[in-house]
């Protein structure tokens, strides 16, 4: 199989060397590649692509790059949740329809005998569905394998495309590149009472490398070509500041964790050093997760002051703060250069003499 993996390292390489390629590159390198010589010619389950080698090795290397593509875009479609209580054969021509006409009209080639007939441009899959007759099975070469009902999957697949659409961002992919039907999907995945994808991305290029590294070479690929391991760097030194005073309800902490579960799930930081406060610093904990999050003991219930909070920021040096409050308490002499964003909630009147102030509602 020297011979194929090669050409299949090639193609992925080919991939990214294009212009706009991070969410597609992204979404594929998130899944298993396996080669297949029971099926005619690919397939996923939304967890791993399958690939008959000898078809692989049929196709020129432009082909090559459109299918791989094309097998991961059925991932980022959700296409293998969508066809659940629809008629799979029909559902299946759709989709390779919308993904191919994509692809053709981003620069990609598609082979003349792969469904790409241009009357369903600018359709969905759903549109294009409905406008079809029923399909003889055996002539629908079945690229969607849609496993049992699994949560577990939906969460995985949020995952992937969450990750893709931030690496997209920090590669400066052109607005429009991810395609629009996802980018749908991502806007209401990614929009919790605020959404952290957008007010974090201008700190993101500075602070972050959710990136695809060099430094681990990655055995399993043929030694001639050193393809990129993904190493997750994103936000590693985020600071987050919640303020326990009295003035602060259980239902603002609530709140308070449910959009700090958010930015992890959004974000994927490796960790987050979340810091209580009322009149001081009561507590500073490091959390990995969302279980970590919700296992924390809130502590406070004082008055507050703003000072300790700074300064413990001015000593440690988070890359980035973020200081969740009511807002109600004075600033005195407290300053920093340190990038700071103030989440302050029911206060519109709220200013700050540095960093960025954000209002919201509960």
């Amino acid at each position: 199989m020297e011979a194929e993996k090669a050409a299949l390292d090639k193609a992925k390489i080919q991939l990214m060397s294009r212009p706009d390629s991070a969410f597609f590159t992204t979404v594929l390198f998130s899944l298993r590649m396996i080669w297949d010589l029971t099926i005619p010619t690919a397939c996923t389950n939304g967890r791993e692509i399958r690939i008959n080698p000898v078809f692989f090795m049929g196709l020129s290397p432009e082909a090559r790059i459109a299918l791989l593509i094309h097998e991961a875009m059925h991932v980022a479609y959700l296409h293998m949740e969508r066809l659940m209580m629809r008629d799979m054969y029909r559902f299946n021509v759709a989709a390779d329809h919308v993904i191919n006409l994509m692809l053709k009209a981003r620069g990609y080639f598609i082979t003349p005998d792969w469904l790409c007939d241009s009357q369903y441009a600018d359709m969905n899959t759903e549109q294009v569905y409905d406008l079809l007759p029923k399909q003889d099975p055996t002539k629908v070469d079945m690229d969607l394998r849609p496993p049992p009902d699994d949560e577990k999957l939906r969460e995985e697949v949020a995952d992937i495309l969450i990750r893709a659409s931030i690496q997209s961002a920090m590669q400066g992919d052109r607005i429009g590149t991810i395609p629009g039907d996802i980018q749908i999907f991502l806007d209401k995945l990614l929009d919790p009472k605020l959404p952290w994808h957008r007010i974090l991305r201008k700190y993101i290029k500075g602070l972050a490398k959710n990136d695809y590294s060099y430094r681990k070479f990655n055995r399993r690929f043929f030694p001639k070509y050193y393809l990129p391991g993904m190493e997750s760097h994103t936000l590693m030194d985020l600071a987050i500041y919640l303020d326990t005073s009295g003035s602060v309800s259980d239902e603002d902490f609530r709140i308070f964790v449910s959009e700090v579960s958010g930015i992890f799930r959004m974000m994927k930081p490796k960790k987050i050093t979340l810091v209580q406060f009322d009149t001081n610093i009561k507590d500073v904990s490091e959390i990995r997760s969302i279980n970590e999050l919700r296992q924390i003991k809130f502590t406070g219930r004082g008055g507050t002051e703003i000072g300790p909070v700074i300064e413990w920021a001015n000593i440690n040096k988070p890359q980035l703060s973020l200081i969740f409050s009511d807002g109600h308490f004075r600033f005195r002499t407290a300053d920093t250069s340190l990038p700071v964003i103030w989440v302050i909630h029911n206060h519109a009147k709220f200013t700050a003499p540095f960093g960025k102030v954000i209002h919201y509602s509960i």
